[in-house]
């Protein structure tokens, strides 16, 4: 008795999945909408909460600590915002992390349009000599016209021999009689 099998068709359709975000991005926008507006005291109350807190602390832990603390959504979605992978040292690490979205704190740090425009490089002067003169280092080469390859150095060097002639050894003489 022999069984058919149906042929593998599920590398011939291309099919899709909806799926939910695992945090409420409405309400991180609404928290982070807060700091872009300057609002200090929400960020102060924010911070705040996280008093007790071990540091350095990643994002999970801080989420956790401060679910325990509070029940305010936007102080919560203000720390879902927060990059999971750095371990933030302390509070001022963490201020300072969520004070990047804010527009105050972002001017600080902006190039304006002026600048843009027409940028000013600073020149730095150049005072000659290489860094193995400044480091006191001399580099020496090898023989002249040879290679750092070795296997170029023996193609070159067998090639130098035998463009040479080679004089042939001089025969003894045969002994005269006197």
């Amino acid at each position: 008795m022999t069984t058919e099998r149906a042929p593998d068709r599920s590398k011939d359709t291309i099919s899709a999945a909806a799926h939910r975000s695992t945090f409420d991005t409405e309400k991180i926008n609404r928290a982070i909408e807060r700091v872009a507006r300057g609002d200090d005291r929400f960020i102060d109350s924010a911070i705040g909460q996280l008093e007790g807190l071990p540091f350095p602390a990643f994002k999970h832990k801080i989420l956790e600590h401060a679910r325990n603390k509070t029940q305010d959504q936007d102080v919560i979605g203000l720390f879902e915002g927060l990059d999971g992978y750095i371990a933030f040292r302390d509070t001022y690490h963490l201020r300072k992390a969520i004070e990047e979205n804010g527009k105050k704190y972002k001017q600080q740090s902006q190039i304006s349009d002026e600048t843009r425009k027409r940028p000013n490089f600073a020149r730095r002067e150049i005072r000659g000599g290489s860094i193995n003169e400044k480091r006191g280092c001399k580099q020496e080469r090898g023989k002249k016209g040879l290679s750092r390859d070795p296997s170029h150095d023996a193609i070159k060097l067998h090639m130098r021999y035998a463009r040479q002639r080679i004089p042939e050894p001089a025969r003894p003489r045969a002994a005269q009689t006197v």
